[in-house]
Parts: structure tokens; sequence; C-alpha cells
């Protein structure tokens, strides 16, 4: 199991926030792949004979998380310290990873939390074929509150697991792109706000998916805070600030409560969620953005990205839902 490889000018950064870019780098020269990986990891490393095929390093990086396919076809062994949470998916081989007391060994189909942001860990592999995604540690904050924190590193079920991959692939294939080439930008990127709400995904997923301190009930003092004043300043705040990039926390903040009491104040209120009312107010405005744009000069999928928007499939079903036809016919029948 590895650390996700970084360029040499950002070894050791958390991810930040830079947009989307795809990367390639493959050779079965034993030399450069030895090369590669000491400039990459460099951190104890021991690697044998190249054997079985060539070295291969796919990444996409979002903005705030980086995901990495590797092809290791040798023994290698290393220690490190992880920036930020890292979760590796093992498809062929064998892995292992130390952490601490913990020790762990990935079959493949695996998931596992390899490491906490700051967590130093060794790790061996034999011939494996993995995926590894890391991400900025303050999105666990961003969409939970507080300072949610992993309580164990295997997932709460095989359906959590399945989801958290799903969720992976569809954030590496659909929102940043196609494949480009070297170290081209993909031809279209996604929007500052898609990578945001794309990022947040990401950091709520893995918190369903492995066992967290979020999974703490709601207190007395969230259920008491969770009345209407609470719900007006949400509401506020969203309508005011739908064109920014915002997180849950930031709408607790505003409140002056915890991200539990706004989410109890909305469903007790209003039966909803505040990503869910957020998600309301962003389809109004390209709702209108559609109605007066000019003939010719914008499309759906620009005014659907520009609001946060990532998958053109679910934007047309959440617009339809809301209003009655498709964003395609409300651009070309402009009151």
């Amino acid at each position: 199991m590895t650390f996700p490889p970084r360029a040499p000018s950002t070894a050791g950064a958390v991810p930040g926030p830079r947009g989307p870019v795809r990367t390639r780098f493959e050779t079965d020269d034993p030399d450069l792949a030895h090369q590669y990986l000491v400039e990459t990891l460099d951190h104890d490393l021991r690697v044998d004979t190249l054997d079985g095929g060539s070295l291969c390093h796919q990444r996409a990086t979002g903005g705030r998380f980086v995901v990495d396919d590797l092809r290791l076809p040798f023994e290698l062994s290393f220690s490190a310290e992880s920036p930020g949470p890292l979760i590796v998916q093992l498809w062929a081989g064998h892995a292992e990873r130390t952490l601490g007391s913990d020790h762990a060994q990935l079959a493949p189909g695996d998931v596992l939390v390899h490491a906490g942001a700051g967590q130093r860990f060794a790790a061996r592999s034999s011939m494996a074929l993995l995926r590894s995604v890391t991400f900025d540690p303050a999105l666990l904050a961003e969409v939970a509150g507080g300072d949610p924190r992993f309580t164990g590193y295997r997932p709460v079920s095989a359906v959590a697991a399945g989801r958290w991959q799903r969720m992976v692939a569809y954030l590496v294939d659909d929102v940043l792109g196609e494949d480009a080439q070297g170290d081209d930008r993909v031809d279209e990127p996604a929007s500052p706000l898609v990578l945001s709400n794309a990022a947040r995904l990401l950091a709520a997923t893995a918190l369903s998916t492995f066992p967290s301190t979020t999974a703490h009930g709601t207190t007395g003092a969230d259920r008491h805070d969770a009345y209407p004043p609470t719900l007006r300043r949400a509401i506020a705040y969203l309508e005011d600030n739908a064109a920014r990039d915002i997180s849950l926390a930031d709408v607790a903040n505003a409140s002056r409560v915890t991200v539990r009491a706004v989410q109890l104040a909305f469903r007790r209120h209003l039966d909803t969620t505040p990503l869910a009312y957020l998600r309301r107010v962003r389809l109004d405005h390209a709702h209108r953005e559609l109605r007066s744009a000019a003939p010719g000069e914008d499309t759906v999928t620009a005014v659907a990205a520009r609001w946060g928007f990532f998958n053109a499939g679910r934007f047309t079903g959440y617009y339809r839902e809301a209003f009655g036809v498709l964003p395609s016919q409300t651009l070309q029948n402009q009151d």
C-alpha cells in the first residue's frame, strides 16, 4: 500500500485550491522507476527489482482532493506522514499498513482509512494495483461541524464500501473529465463551485463510510437551538450567499448554533435539509439565467456549472422536478 506519490515541487503539501489536473507517469525502466519512487516517496524507501510489468501512476487533482491510481509490479516498503485523511482501495496484489499499534492487511476489494492528517505510518505492497485518495482535513469540519475524527479504519458495511468506490470513480471520470495528456489540464475544467461541492461530497461520503465521531446523537442543546429564529438566520445566509462556495459549517456559524441544530431546524420546520434548500435556491437562480439568456450565447451546461451542478443528468432531473420542464426548453423558449 502506498502513500500518494507527489511531484517533488509539492512534496509534503496538503491538496490546495488548484483546478482539475490529470497527469500520468509510466515506465518499464527499473532505474527510472526507482528514481521516480525515491523522488515522490523518499521515506525509508525499499524496492526490489521491477518485475511483472511497468510502473504506472495516474493522478487526478480536484483542488482540495487528490486521487492516485498506481500499478506497482514489485515488492515495495516505505514510511511516510500523511498530510490529510488518506483512504486506499486495493484492486489486486497484497498490501499492509502499520499505524501505531494498528496493523492492517488488505486483500483485493478492501478499502481502508490508511492514515489521518499528520499521522506517520509504515507500508508494504506486493504486485499491487490500487487507488488512494487524500483530501484537505478541513473538509471534515466543513461538512460535519466541530472536529470530526475517524474512530475505525474499515468501512461500516460492504454497502458503504461500494458507495465510496462508486463516488470516487464518478469524481475522477465525470467531474474531473477525461484523461489529459502529460501535464495538460482537462479541456473543460470544472468551475470552482463545482470542485468545492465535489470535495465536500468526498469528505461527507468518507464520514458515512467509516466509523467516526459524527455517529453521536443530537444533544439537548441542539434541539433547543433548532427554533424559528435559527431557521430564519440560516435561510437568509443561504439566499444571500448562494453564488459563493459555502459549507454547512458556514451556515451554522452564521446562525450562531451547531451544524446539528441547523440540520434539525430545517427538518423540523421545513421537512428538508439545509443543502437541499440551498440546491433549490441555486436552481431558482439557474432558472432565471436560462430565461434571460441571449440566444446562442449560453448553454445549459454552463449555467448549471456556474451554480454548482456538476452532473448534467442530475441537474436536469432537479430542474424538471422543480419547474415541470427541461432546462433546454427554458433556454429555447425565453420569455
